[in-house]
């Protein structure tokens, strides 16, 4: 077929073409088929959890993330809800204006710079800023109201979590032969080969994903503390994936990781007098690791004492504050920033110049500089309200221990936030989705929250 089209005038990029439309004509009948069948929070989940691999689709074979396709029949079935009058109405907030006005913002930048038809442009937007992650905040009131939707996130994280973790076990222990997908042993494929990366081919995302992942399953405990299998399932995946975390040889996630969880373990009353035995514990575990796995020891500390990335993270941020010196209202346009930062670097007195050629470790600095300070005002305003919102509003007991998580999650994320670019679609979707899911009772019209009550006395 493909000789006989070339051959009345097609060329072979037509033919793939033509290859490529059948397969996405096949997807979109297969969504169709299933839109009546799946349950749009079962979408949505499997949209999150198939981003782990959406960075690198192209190394499965697959012409599309297959998020994207999970996250477009989400959209389609919500449509047909919508439309039947099945879904309940949501509550115009502030928040709501402030991340429409830091999308608009994100939006405008790209289109004056021409970043928008760019493709780390519009996927910026859409994951990074992100356009995916604030609309996400806005339909969890709507799809995850509910225990038992709820449970359906919790399940999928759980079982995220067992795969992220049982894949950085696999790589920190040298046990190659049962990691997958095989691009993650491909040194020419991401970076940070030679530490634990998984299917994001980056540590940072896998670090982040891996500690997120842990919080899930410590909600599972509780939740489900009544049933015995899912309890030691869940303690051991949330095992698995603090592990996994030291692989990644990453100091913004061990950081991240000690300080979320003792501040969670701190607001929480019931979990305070097991602060200083977790530390003992966790402390003492970590040597027995140190001691154990073969190498890790020498890797975590050439890591802890490697200069080079402080010194890259002193030299873009530094230009990054030259940038808004110089462009405080407009910025340099969104994604530009990369293609500026040489004009921008000077050298210092006690440290060499490098990071020439990278982006700025910082997403505040780095909104800063492509979005100007009311760009950065606007998007810290807007992370502040839906995050912050949700953590101090009282709400339903069922719904406690999702807030205890969304504060480990949330300052996991911010104190990577101040370590790196974050660009990683699942680490930003999971924070923004996890926030809507606690701030439901005060987004959805007609709920009342009902007060907290202690820890102990949420059901299962």
């Amino acid at each position: 077929m493909a000789a006989l089209l070339r051959g009345r005038g097609f060329t072979q990029l037509s033919v793939a073409n033509l290859v490529l439309a059948g397969e996405v004509a096949i997807a979109l009948v297969a969504i169709l088929y299933l839109g009546s069948r799946v349950s749009v929070e079962q979408y949505i989940v499997a949209g999150l959890l198939l981003t782990v691999f959406s960075g690198e689709s192209g190394q499965l074979g697959l012409p599309i993330g297959p998020d994207r396709v999970a996250f477009a029949a989400a959209a389609f079935q919500g449509y047909r809800q919508y439309r039947a009058g099945q879904l309940p109405q949501l509550r115009w907030k502030t928040v709501h204006g402030l991340l429409l006005a830091v999308s608009v913002i994100g939006v405008v930048s790209a289109a004056i710079v021409g970043t928008l038809t760019s493709s780390s442009g519009f996927y910026g937007l859409v994951d990074r800023l992100g356009l995916l992650p604030f609309a996400l905040f806005c339909l969890a009131p709507i799809y995850f109201r509910t225990e038992k939707q709820r449970r359906v996130l919790l399940g999928g994280l759980v079982i995220l979590g067992a795969y992220l973790g049982l894949t950085a076990l696999f790589e920190g222990l040298g046990i190659n032969a049962l990691v997958f997908p095989r691009y993650i042993l491909n040194p020419n494929v991401g970076i940070h080969f030679g530490r634990a990366r998984g299917p994001f081919v980056e540590a940072v995302a896998d670090g982040l994903s891996l500690y997120a992942c842990f919080v899930a399953a410590m909600v599972g405990v509780v939740i489900w503390r009544n049933k015995r299998g899912l309890v030691l399932s869940c303690s051991a995946v949330a095992l698995l994936c603090l592990m996994g975390t030291l692989f990644t040889l990453t100091r913004a996630v061990w950081i991240g990781s000690v300080v979320a969880t003792l501040a969670a373990m701190l607001f929480a009353p019931q979990l305070r007098r097991y602060v200083i035995p977790a530390v003992a514990g966790g402390s003492l575990a970590l040597g027995l690791l140190l001691v154990v796995v073969p190498g890790i020891s020498s890797k975590a500390s050439q890591r802890a004492g490697d200069e080079q990335p402080v010194w890259d993270r002193y030299n873009t941020n530094s230009a990054a504050v030259r940038v808004i010196e110089a462009h405080p209202l407009m910025g340099i346009g969104w994604q530009k920033f990369v293609s500026v930062n040489p004009d921008y670097q000077r050298q210092a007195d006690s440290y060499p110049l490098t990071g020439s050629e990278i982006e700025v470790h910082n997403v505040f600095l780095s909104r800063g500089a492509e979005l100007g300070l009311p760009g950065l005002f606007m998007f810290a305003i807007a992370l502040a309200v839906a995050i912050g919102g949700a953590l101090i509003r009282r709400g339903p007991p069922e719904l406690y221990v999702w807030r205890v998580g969304l504060l480990a999650v949330s300052l996991s994320w911010i104190i990577a936030a101040n370590f790196g670019p974050l660009p990683y679609a699942f680490p930003n979707y999971l924070l923004w989705l996890w926030a809507g899911v606690v701030a439901a009772p005060h987004l959805i019209a007609g709920a009342r929250p009902a007060p907290v009550r202690a820890l102990a006395e949420v059901p299962a």
